[in-house]
Parts: structure tokens; sequence; C-alpha cells
């Protein structure tokens, strides 16, 4: 398995995993495809009733994200459970990370382990934001500080409404900042989240793609 050696320090409450489709990933005939998308599933929701998993989601471009009630250690153990990651499917970055508090998100995450299966509601209208820091840039020290993001979120909350933005994270070890937020727009509101203060100096980079996540893991209604 491929994981990113940078991101796998940290002490934060939750542990946040990019699964990156891996462009060397052997060729497979589709029954075998199909098989481990199966099983990848099925390691999903088994995680999920051991209450270790908050939530998974994929992205609409290819890849996704895990989002653990684990650290950093026991996520690793558990990401070697996964089939299509134990294939190879995946170049993954594992992150430490905590909420970032702000008045317009909530400040915890909500799980989602005592409803059926069937209740569970993925949201067709989810944006992903991720945050990262430029680390060839002398300044880049300037990225510990998530106040810049808090602005941007104030700033995009009191323009297009308190409930747009519905979760942030912050990874820790100077790695950035993630943000979820809602729209019915297509494609988004991506010029709001290119105005932050750091993207505009170099200081960081941002990727912005559309996501299909379970409604609800941020307390959000």
């Amino acid at each position: 398995m491929s994981f990113s050696l940078s991101a796998q320090y940290g002490n934060g409450r939750y542990t946040f995993v990019f699964l990156n489709t891996n462009p060397n990933k052997a060729e497979l005939s589709q029954a075998e495809v199909d098989s481990l998308q199966a099983g990848h599933m099925n390691n999903i929701n088994r995680l999920v009733k051991e209450k270790k998993m908050i939530a998974a989601g994929p992205f609409f471009t290819g890849g996704g994200v895990f989002l653990f009630d684990t650290d950093l250690e026991a996520t690793q153990a558990i990401l070697s459970s996964d089939p299509a990651i134990a294939a190879n499917r995946y170049i993954l970055e594992v992150f430490s990370t905590d909420p970032i508090p702000h008045n317009a998100v909530k400040k915890t995450l909500c799980t989602l382990w005592d409803k059926n299966e069937a209740d569970v509601e993925m949201a067709m209208n989810y944006y992903f934001v991720r945050y990262k820091p430029n680390k060839a840039d002398e300044n880049v020290a300037a990225v510990k500080t998530n106040r810049f993001t808090e602005n941007l979120i104030g700033s995009v909350s009191k323009k297009s409404g308190r409930n747009t933005i519905i979760g942030a994270l912050n990874l820790n070890d100077n790695e950035g900042q993630l943000i979820f937020y809602q729209s019915d727009i297509e494609g988004g509101i991506e010029s709001d989240f290119a105005a932050h203060e750091l993207v505009k100096k170099g200081l960081m980079t941002y990727e912005h793609d559309q996501i299909y996540f379970p409604k609800g893991v941020f307390c959000e209604k």
C-alpha cells in the first residue's frame, strides 16, 4: 500500500484519509474490478457498524475520502482491511485532523452510527475544498494559523448564507484545511474559495471538487 509519509503525524481527535486513484494500478478484468469494489463497500459498511468510520464518500472525478473516529496508528491498521486498498488501487494520504471552530459551522462532528443504512441520505449537492501549504515558500510558517481560512468561511457565509458551509477541518502539522459546503449552483462557487488570502499570495494552493457524501456528518439538517 502507498501512504503519504509526510502526513502520518499529529494528535487530532479524528483521522482523514484521501484515496487518490493510483494511475499505475494493475489492469484488471471487469469482474475483478467489480469484486474489489464490492469488497470495498462491504468493508466501509463494516467499519461504520463497528463505530470506527464516521463517513466515506467519492469525488465525482474519481477517488474519495474516509473520515475515522480513530487515531493515526489505529487508522493505518484499519486501512489494510480494505481489499481495494490492499490491491493498490489507491494512493493514500493520511492526516490527523480536528474541526475548525467557527460560528458559521458546527464545532463537532455527528456520527450516523445509530441510523439504518437505508436511512442515510447521500447528498448530491456537496462540494469539497482542500487548501494545501506551499512548502517551497520560505514564508510557509504563516499557514499554521487557520485565521485566514476562518475569515474566508465568514465571508462566504455572509455572501451565500449561513447554511452554505457545512463543515471545516484543520489538518494538523501545518498540512492545510478542508471545507465542505453545499450549493445548488452547477459547479459550485469555486471562485469564492480561490479568493483565499494565502492562495492569492502563493502560500497555499487549493483543490475543488464535487463530492457524494452522507448528509448529517457535520450536524447539518
